[in-house]
C-alpha cells in the first residue's frame, strides 16, 4: 500500500493497513508537506526582518538582502510578513503580531494582497516534491487561515469589535482573502500535484469558542464551506488545524465536508466524549494531547495513551492520522517522547485495531 493510499483510506474510512503517521522526515512520513514562500522580489520594509525562521527561507531559495542575525526570532527583533503585519517574540519563536496594517475596514478594497502566483512562491518546494515525496500524500500548506489572517491584519481586539459593529466589512475582508489568496493557492497546489491542503485557524479558548457560535455560523461557516468546496472541486482533501475548546462547531465542520481536523490538544474536551461524538464522522490528525497528556509523561503512559487514542478514533476502518508536535520543548515535552509516541503508533496502529 502506498503512503498516499494509506492516508486516503484513513480519511475516507476505507481500512488502511495501519494508522498513517506524519513527521518532517521524507521517506518515513506518510505525508509530504509543501509550503508556499514569499515572492522572490519581496523584502520586508527597512528596519524589519522576515517573520519565519531563516532556515525555512534558506531551503526555499528565498534570499534576504541584509545579513540575518542568528537569533532573529528572539525578543530583540521586530519582523514583518508579506502582508505587512509586524511580529515580535516575547521569549523566542515566531511570536505574535504586535502591529497590524489595516487601520480601518473602509480600506479593505485597497488592502495589498500578495500575488499567490508570484515567482518564487512554489518552485523550490515543487522540486523537493519531485525529489523527495515518493509515494507520499502531498499536503499543501495554506498557513494562517481566514480567521487568523484577518485578526493579524486588523488586530485581535479590533476584529472582535468589528464582528459586532461591522460584520459586512469583516465579510468583505474575508472574501478578498479567499478570492485573491486562498482559492488561488488551492488551485496552484492542485495544478502542481498536491493531494490536499491544510489551513491553520485556532478558534478555541480554554473554555469556549472565541466568538458566539451563532455569529461564527453566520459569518465564517459559509466561507469555510466555499473553501472546502473549492478544494474538493479540484480533487483535494481539506485539513484544518484548530486548537482550543471548539466542540460547539465541530458538527458544523462535519456538515460542510471538512476531511481532517488537526488538533494538538485532542484530549482537551475529553477524549472519550470527543470520540463518542465524532469517531467515524471525521478524520482526526493528532499527537498525544500536548496540554494534558504529554508533558511529564512516563514511557509507559505514552504507550498506554497512544493505544487508547488509537482504539477510540481509528476503529471505524480509519479516522486517525498520528503526528509529531514540532515544538515539544515549548509545551514542556521532549523529542524523546515524540519518538516513543511514534513507536507506539507503529506497535498498536495496525488494522484490525485491537
Amino acid at each position: 500500500m502506498t503512503k498516499k493510499e494509506r492516508v486516503l483510506r484513513a480519511i475516507e474510512f476505507r481500512k488502511p493497513d495501519r494508522v498513517p503517521f506524519t513527521c518532517v522526515a521524507p521517506g518515513i512520513s506518510d505525508i509530504f508537506y509543501r509550503q508556499p514562500m514569499p515572492a522572490a522580489d519581496w523584502q520586508p520594509d527597512e528596519g524589519f526582518y522576515p517573520n519565519i525562521h531563516p532556515l525555512i527561507y534558506a531551503i526555499s531559495g528565498w534570499k534576504y538582502e541584509k545579513k540575518l542575525p542568528w537569533n532573529v526570532q528572539s525578543p530583540g527583533f521586530e519582523r514583518q510578513d508579506e502582508f505587512g503585519c509586524i511580529w515580535k517574540s516575547a521569549i523566542s519563536g515566531i511570536g505574535e503580531v504586535v502591529r497590524s496594517p489595516l487601520k480601518n475596514l473602509e480600506e479593505v478594497d485597497s488592502l495589498p494582497i500578495p500575488d499567490p502566483r508570484a515567482k518564487g512562491r512554489m518552485e523550490r518546494f515543487i522540486a523537493y516534491q519531485k525529489l523527495l515525496a515518493g509515494d507520499s500524500f502531498v499536503l499543501g500548506l495554506l498557513e494562517n487561515g481566514i480567521w487568523e489572517r484577518s485578526h493579524f491584519l486588523r488586530g485581535y481586539e479590533q476584529i472582535l469589535m468589528d464582528i459586532i459593529t461591522d460584520p459586512e466589512g469583516v465579510g468583505k475582508l474575508l472574501d478578498r482573502l479567499m478570492n485573491e489568496w486562498y482559492v488561488p493557492l488551492i488551485n496552484i497546489f492542485a495544478d502542481t500535484g498536491a493531494h490536499g491542503v491544510m489551513m491553520t485557524d485556532d478558534w478555541g479558548t480554554q473554555k469556549s469558542l472565541m466568538i458566539r457560535p451563532a455569529t461564527w455560523r453566520s459569518l465564517f461557516k459559509p466561507r469555510y464551506a466555499r473553501l472546502i468546496e473549492a478544494a474538493h472541486r479540484r480533487g483535494l482533501k481539506f485539513f484544518l488545524h484548530s486548537c482550543g475548546h471548539i466542540h460547539s462547531v465541530i458538527p458544523d465542520f462535519i456538515e460542510i465536508g471538512l476531511d481532517v481536523l488537526q488538533k494538538d490538544d485532542i484530549a482537551f474536551m475529553g477524549l472519550e466524549e470527543l470520540a463518542h461524538a465524532c469517531s467515524g464522522k471525521i478524520c482526526f490528525m493528532s499527537s498525544l494531547d500536548m496540554q494534558r497528556t504529554m508533558p511529564g509523561a512516563s514511557d509507559a503512559k505514552i504507550f498506554e495513551e497512544t493505544r487508547r487514542m488509537i482504539r477510540l478514533f481509528a476503529v471505524n476502518n480509519g479516522g486517525l492520522i498520528g503526528t509529531y508536535y514540532l515544538q515539544p520543548e515549548a509545551a514542556g515535552a521532549t523529542w524523546r517522547q515524540m519518538l516513543l509516541m511514534h513507536a507506539a503508533f507503529i506497535a498498536y496502529g495496525r488494522y484490525p485495531i485491537k
